[in-house]
Parts: C-alpha cells; sequence; structure tokens
C-alpha cells in the first residue's frame, strides 16, 4: 500500500469513527432550522465540534457573526471544504444544507487527522446566508477567500456527479400602477394593475418556447391586489431567470423586460422595475474538471457510479458560482433521493434526515477527505488544477 493509501484509509476510518457526532449535528440543523444569516446554534454546534476534534476555530468571520473558519495544519497548499447551514422559509432543509455542512466538517475533521502527513493546511470555512442572500459575497469581499488555494463542497441530490454544474442567475423586481375603482358600480373607471401582471406572465411564458433549452424562467406574484371589490391600482412580482453562460442572460434579459413593457402599454398602466446586473446575480460554477475527476475516481472507489454533467438540467445557482471564478472549485452533486424528489420541496426536507442523508453525509466526507489527501500529496495533480483553472478563466468558462 502507497502512502497516499495509508493516509486514504486512515482518514476513511477517522470519518466512519465521527458518524455519531456528524449524523447529529446534520439532526440537530434539521429539527431546528434557522434562516439566512441568523444561523446561531447551527454555528456554535458545528464550531464546538471542529474545535473538539482538535481545529483552530476562528467564529464570525469579519461583519458576519454565523460565519466561521477553521483551521488544521501549516504552510503549503491550502484546500478547504465549505459549510452552508441555513434553511428555507416554509421549507426547513430543503436544500439540504445540514447534510452540506455535516460532510464538510468530517472531511475536515478526517484530513485535519493527517495533515501532519501532508504539505498543507485544511480549512473548513461556514459560509451563511446562501439562500438567496449571498454570504459567499461578503466574505469574498472582505478577504476572506483570498488566501485558498482550492475548494470543494457537496449537495444532496438525485445523482452522483463529480463535475457538476450551477448555473447563472440574475432576478427582476417589478410593479405596475394603475388606478382603483369600484369593482361592479364604476369598473370603466379603474385602470387594472392585475391584468397587467398577469398579462406579462403570459407573456413570458409564450416567450418560452422560443428562449434557448438551458434557460429557466420562473417568479412569483408578492401582491395580486387588496380587495375582490377593488379593481387593483397594484401589484408586484419577482421572477429569475437563470442559464448556463452568463452571455445567454445578456441576450435573454431584453426580450423578457419587453414583455413587461407590453403588458404596461396593453392596459394603460404604469410599469416600474428593476434588474439586477449579471455581475450582481449568481454567476455560473466554473467547475474544475482535474479536480472533479480526482473526486469522481475516490468516489467510484467507496461503490457509487459516478454519472457525467448534465448540461440542460438538474442544475441550480448559487453563490458559489461568483466565488469558483476566483479559486478553483468543485461542487459535486451526491444521490441521497430518487428520481421523484425535487430539492426545494417538503419531501426533500423530509428526506435530509433519512438513512440515504446518513450514507451521504460520510461517503462525501470520505471523498471530499481523499481527494483533499491526493492533492496535498501530489504536486502534480495541484499544479494540473492551476493551470486548467487559468486555461478555464481566460476561455471565460
Amino acid at each position: 500500500m502507497s502512502d497516499v493509501d495509508a493516509l486514504k484509509a486512515r482518514a476513511g476510518e477517522v470519518v466512519d469513527e465521527l458518524r455519531d457526532e456528524l449524523v447529529e449535528l446534520s439532526s440537530k440543523m434539521h429539527a431546528d432550522v434557522e434562516l439566512a444569516f441568523e444561523e446561531v446554534k447551527a454555528s456554535g454546534w458545528i464550531t464546538d465540534l471542529l474545535q473538539a476534534h482538535g481545529l483552530r476555530v476562528e467564529r464570525g468571520l469579519g461583519s458576519l457573526p454565523t460565519a466561521f473558519r477553521a483551521t488544521a495544519g501549516s504552510a503549503g497548499p491550502r484546500l478547504a471544504y465549505l459549510c452552508e447551514y441555513d434553511g428555507l422559509p416554509g421549507y426547513g432543509q430543503s436544500c439540504g444544507h445540514n447534510v452540506v455542512a455535516a460532510a464538510g466538517v468530517g472531511a475536515a475533521i478526517a484530513l485535519a487527522s493527517v495533515i501532519d502527513q501532508l504539505d498543507g493546511t485544511v480549512i473548513a470555512l461556514g459560509t451563511p446566508g446562501e439562500e438567496g442572500s449571498g454570504g459567499k459575497y461578503i466574505l469574498e469581499r472582505e478577504g476572506f477567500f483570498a488566501d485558498v488555494d482550492a475548494m470543494m463542497l457537496i449537495y444532496p441530490g438525485m445523482y452522483n456527479v463529480a463535475h457538476s454544474r450551477a448555473v447563472g442567475a440574475v432576478m427582476a423586481t417589478f410593479e405596475f400602477f394603475g388606478r382603483a375603482a369600484h369593482a361592479a358600480a364604476r369598473p370603466e373607471l379603474g385602470v387594472n394593475a392585475l391584468d397587467a401582471m398577469l398579462l406579462a406572465f403570459q407573456g413570458i411564458n409564450a416567450l418560452r418556447q422560443q428562449l434557448p433549452g438551458d434557460v429557466r424562467v420562473h417568479g412569483i406574484i408578492d401582491k395580486g391586489g387588496t380587495l375582490p371589490q377593488v379593481i387593483p391600482d397594484h401589484t408586484a412580482a419577482r421572477i429569475m431567470v437563470r442559464a448556463n453562460h452568463g452571455t445567454t442572460l445578456d441576450e435573454v434579459v431584453p426580450r423578457l423586460d419587453r414583455c413587461l413593457e407590453g403588458a404596461a402599454l396593453m392596459t394603460g398602466t404604469r410599469l416600474e422595475r428593476s434588474w439586477r446586473t449579471r455581475a450582481e446575480g449568481a454567476q455560473p460554477l466554473l467547475s474544475n474538471e482535474v479536480l472533479a475527476a480526482a473526486f469522481a475516481d475516490n468516489l467510484a472507489g467507496l461503490g457509487r457510479e459516478v454519472r457525467p454533467r448534465e448540461e440542460l438540467s438538474g442544475a441550480w445557482s448559487g453563490d458559489t458560482g461568483a466565488i469558483s471564478w476566483l479559486v478553483p472549485t468543485i461542487q459535486p452533486q451526491m444521490a441521497m433521493t430518487g428520481t421523484d424528489v425535487a430539492p426545494h420541496s417538503h419531501e426533500f426536507h423530509a428526506a435530509s434526515a433519512s438513512p440515504e442523508a446518513t450514507a451521504c453525509i460520510i461517503d462525501a466526507a470520505k471523498a471530499m477527505t481523499m481527494t483533499g489527501i491526493d492533492l496535498l500529496a501530489k504536486p502534480q495533480l495541484m499544479s494540473d488544477v492551476r493551470a486548467e483553472f487559468t486555461t478555464q478563466r481566460a476561455a471565460g468558462g
């Protein structure tokens, strides 16, 4: 057995020894869900566990009191395992962040247990507020990714995909303003803002069949009126547009905006809207293929079948995407549910506390740890990761 294989075997044993603690950590985050930037308990549970296993812990990073950093080792390349731990209002851990965090913690502790035999540093980096709030953007602006050489985190889902995909996204908020009137007595004196809103969504729905196959458009109406007996004079909504590439978003957004303008024109309402720029939205994930291939080999060694990347479905957006253009990154998907269980659903929340979730945590922690050992023990692999990263960035992904 080579030295690398021996280190991997020992680190795998450490993950197995951690099983009960990792499951308990995940279960507590699942039972007591905290929302973006409010993850006081989760941050405390995670950092207590990391500290108990010998990592040096910093609680509160910059302007984010629920962020954290825990390190072990010194000098050499710095590898970060990212932890997310916030939930969704009404839908709990329906993105499985309790699984994400537990796997990252397990990997950090396991790699720390053998770090004295490697040239490098392991970091567990707690990144709060992923669900629509962009905690990683704040941490990046405040310098907490500046000294990271590579990073990874896993997401639970339907399949095992090492070279995974996360898409770019921009959001618009828009409002229609009309004129109120008695809906029975004098409806002709009203200008109906709800009609404008419905026409806008109908226009977007009609446009979908002419949009590129990787584009996703979805939205909600936040305000549809006040009372049914009053012609609505104010409505408000939000839509999100996602695509594999930022240039596609640049092409699609003006076409969607014309749907909003047309609805206002047809109804005589006034439109106010605000589009986030592409720089302000989620960026497509720049998944490092060299690093993903190493992860895939380690995951296959654990008996999991690894699927190829799927370009037209099965992706989400998140704040990891923007950071992946600054630091070589992978964000593999790990199979936890059947193909009939959708993320961001009540069923996925339930699955995040299942035996399959436990298996996902343990296998993900092992595969990330083993990939970290490869990265720190094989200078050529780190060199190849950096070279690909430079080439990818120059080519725009």
